[in-house]
């Protein structure tokens, strides 16, 4: 097992761990993680749980073989460009020489590694100027909106249906000491005024379902970045979300984005 924590916390953790060899490793100045040999499974979990209840981030590890390969493979930091990149806290690989990282701690959905996210990713990369106010629609685990603010954008509300979900934004929100920076909301009719920059990630029935007030939601200026779609749906996506008009469309594989915005920045592009 491997759990996340700070150096003035690996003290307390090791103590909670018990009797089992600990080893500490530093892939971050800041990061520390404390992995622990643990020869039962059943303890093992039993331990994972324990330490959750307690706040920690602590998650079952393989020990060897084929099993902690394919560990290793789905925890390597993902990097996006020169300036921008995202792991899991708990990530033994080495963050030194990384861009900007954004780290994310258990719950919610998505971690940057889908197309569909990474598409949207992309998006703030290329178009994020700085001082943006951010919807993030479907929020999951939050990694949309705090890539957001690692660009340059002012302030994020993260919307999501599911409680879970708003609350691992919170806390991957003050993992990376912006917390003060993002506030989460359970539904968009509750949201007044227009935003700069909205993404949403939902897929097409949710899109349609919300169309109208996504559309409302997008400043005169603004644009709207729809994932989650394929090819085929952009099209039909476009012509729920009038009066905004298409202005990119691109693809990744089976998953296709749109940009939207107001018929005057399209004129001006």
């Amino acid at each position: 097992m491997v759990v996340a924590t700070t150096a003035d916390g690996v003290a307390a953790v090791s103590a909670r761990i018990g009797d089992h060899p600990v080893e500490v490793v530093a892939p971050s100045a800041a990061r520390r993680l404390v992995r622990a040999a643990v020869d039962d499974e059943w303890e093992a979990e039993r331990l994972v749980a324990t330490l959750r209840g307690d706040g920690h981030m602590a998650v079952a590890r393989p020990s060897e073989g084929v099993r902690l390969d394919a560990w290793m493979r789905h925890t390597r930091p993902l990097t996006f460009g020169d300036r921008l990149a995202v792991c899991f806290a708990w990530s033994e690989h080495d963050r030194a020489g990384l861009p900007t990282v954004i780290e994310l701690g258990l719950g919610g959905f998505g971690n940057g590694d889908h197309p569909a996210t990474k598409l949207l990713v992309e998006l703030l990369l290329e178009r994020i100027a700085g001082g943006e106010r951010v919807l993030d629609v479907g929020c999951g685990s939050g990694v949309l909106g705090l890539c957001a603010i690692a660009l340059g954008a002012s302030r994020v509300v993260a919307v999501d249906i599911k409680a879970e979900a708003m609350e691992a934004t919170r806390r991957n929100a003050a993992l990376n000491g912006m917390d003060d920076r993002v506030e989460t909301c359970a539904s968009l009719s509750e949201l007044d005024g227009a935003f700069d920059v909205v993404v949403a990630n939902i897929g097409r029935a949710a899109i349609v379902d919300l169309a109208p007030q996504l559309a409302r939601s997008v400043s005169a200026r603004g644009w709207l970045a729809i994932s989650g779609i394929s090819a085929s749906q952009c099209s039909q996506i476009v012509e729920f979300l009038h009066p905004l008009v298409e202005l990119e469309q691109r693809t990744d594989g089976e998953w296709s984005a749109v940009v939207l915005g107001h018929s005057t920045l399209a004129a001006a592009v």
